[in-house]
């Protein structure tokens, strides 16, 4: 194997499957995984070293002194099923490297999941779509093999016929299949306005798919507490943020302009340039920061022309970068 992968642990492992996540939108993949590995007391057993693969690109400070970050670990765990005939290979790396390095450290995954005759490649993304946090999420998946694609179904799960699954959460099951090790993804549902939030509802319902499909069992009680937490953290910031934005002077301008609006269209007037002119430079802070996507909605809200914007709206939070 590669200079750059080591062993720490001899392992031993039957007719192996390997889950391998990386950090994305939602952390439901690195959510997931992370789940599987202390729930299943999941030991290491070796690593890919990370000096082919990451760059030091800043420092840290605590107390106004500097010191220099340690590099995101890539590390390999062995979960020995007792309860089923495959064992559980899992990969978590801590972040994904630049572009250009994507493809060597997938080739190190793969690399050692070959080396222990690992049967299928799993791993799991988010794909945001217009539910609200509330919903129960769903899960799609892919294959790089027809005949696993078709077995799928029989557990309710949604095919995705078409798009993109970015970063190493996807590029993982190509690498995969070009060795000869067939891949399958499952990418579980997130509401588009919670991108940048941990989603463990999604994690969830991943993981649950994951235990049917594979036979392995996950104790889901704390993950479940985890999610419901969520939910009402986002509830209670929702609520907060509700009544900062929606009080009495905002309401108030908010119907002035719609009265500017109205009377600006009854003499055939459109919405005034300066008007857009902010809009699109509002669209281009909220692309550069996320946090500014609310500044926006509100704007276009109070213009009542936000189902003019909305695809680009939802753009901001990556609808088409699954």
């Amino acid at each position: 194997m590669d200079e750059s992968i080591r062993i720490v642990h001899r392992i031993e492992p039957r007719d192996p499957i390997l889950v391998a996540a990386w950090p994305g939108m939602g952390n439901v993949a690195y959510g997931a995984a992370m789940y599987l590995k202390e729930n299943l007391q999941a030991s290491k057993f070796a690593e890919i070293m990370p000096e082919k693969y990451f760059y030091r690109t800043g420092i840290q400070i605590a107390d106004g002194t500097v010191d220099i970050p340690e590099l995101p670990k890539s590390e390999f765990f062995f979960y020995k099923n007792t309860h089923g005939p495959r064992d559980l290979l899992l990969f978590i790396g801590e972040s994904q490297p630049v572009m250009e390095k994507e493809y060597g450290l997938a080739m190190r995954v793969v690399e050692l999941a070959a080396h222990y005759r690992t049967g299928e490649i799993i791993t799991f993304a988010a794909t945001p779509v217009n539910i609200t946090h509330h919903a129960n999420p769903g899960v799609l998946c892919v294959s790089t093999h027809k005949e696993t694609l078709s077995s799928l179904k029989q557990y309710g799960l949604k095919v995705m016929n078409a798009g993109h699954i970015g970063g190493l959460n996807g590029l993982l099951l190509g690498v995969g299949s070009e060795s000869g090790i067939r891949g399958t993804c499952f990418l579980g549902e997130i509401p588009f306005y919670t991108a940048k939030i941990e989603n463990p509802k999604s994690s969830l319902a991943v993981l649950r798919i994951f235990g049917k499909y594979t036979g392995i069992g996950v104790d889901f009680s704390s993950l479940m507490q985890m999610a419901k937490f969520v939910e009402e953290e986002i509830d209670r910031v929702s609520k907060s943020t509700s009544q900062a934005v929606f009080d009495e002077d905002s309401v108030s301008e908010m119907k002035e302009v719609q009265e500017e609006k109205k009377e600006g269209e009854q003499k055939g007037e459109k919405i005034p340039q300066e008007v857009l002119d902010r809009i699109e430079y509002m669209f281009q802070r909220a692309e550069g920061d996320l946090s500014k996507a609310g500044e926006l909605k509100k704007e276009l809200d109070r213009w009542g022309i936000f189902q003019e914007y909305e695809d680009r709206f939802l753009d901001l939070f990556g609808r088409k970068n699954l």
